[in-house]
């Protein structure tokens, strides 16, 4: 049988870390239980990672980077309702294939979630990430369509997290709906077609 790929077996860690972590909380969860799932030694594990706060960055590295190329393609379109009929589905596109991460952000216990979010964004500039997307959805100056798009950004975080036995094509109707409902986009439809 032959041996699994470093990448292969970087993904089963971090497959694991990310079920544990969503499941049992950071702080809930030792790396001796990641290493077992894993079928590794402690040691083993902590040679590859060398701890549990550099799991937690494995964890979140592939959606925090999968966000920021989205902010990138959202900042390219022009301000307006297609823009922003975009970036609702590519939110629940994203939610919906990290599910485990958002419940790890949503409801875990993470003192050294600040740190790790330093390294995976290149510093402390989370107020611009959140600045990026909710304009992606709302004009900054409009007060009412900005807080509009934080309860929907919000509660897809919180739902989607909720929700991880619910199989992703049943949640992406209902969640998208609900989402532009919340946004107040709901005059616009996928496609950007009103």
């Amino acid at each position: 049988m032959p041996r699994p790929s470093r990448a292969a077996l970087d993904a089963e860690i971090v497959d694991a870390a990310t079920a544990l972590f969503a499941t049992r909380g950071y702080l809930g969860t030792s790396v001796r239980e990641i290493a077992d799932r894993v079928g590794y030694s402690k040691t083993g594990l902590l040679h590859r990672y060398p701890s549990k706060e550099a799991l937690l960055v494995a964890v979140l590295r592939g959606p925090l980077t999968e966000f920021a190329a989205l902010r990138a393609t959202w900042a390219a379109l022009p301000a307006g309702p297609e823009r922003a009929s975009v970036a609702a589905g590519d939110l629940v596109g994203l939610a919906l294939r990290h599910r485990g991460a958002l419940a790890l952000l949503s409801h875990a216990g993470l003192p050294v979630l600040p740190d790790a979010l330093a390294v995976l964004i290149g510093g402390a500039d989370i107020g611009r990430h959140r600045a990026e997307t909710l304009a992606a959805l709302a004009d900054p100056a409009d007060i009412e369509a900005t807080v509009r798009a934080e309860l929907a950004v919000t509660g897809l975080v919180h739902t989607v997290a909720a929700r991880q036995e619910t199989p992703a094509d049943d949640l992406r109707g209902p969640l998208l709906r609900a989402f532009r409902d919340a946004a107040g986009l709901t005059a616009v439809r996928d496609g950007g077609a009103p």
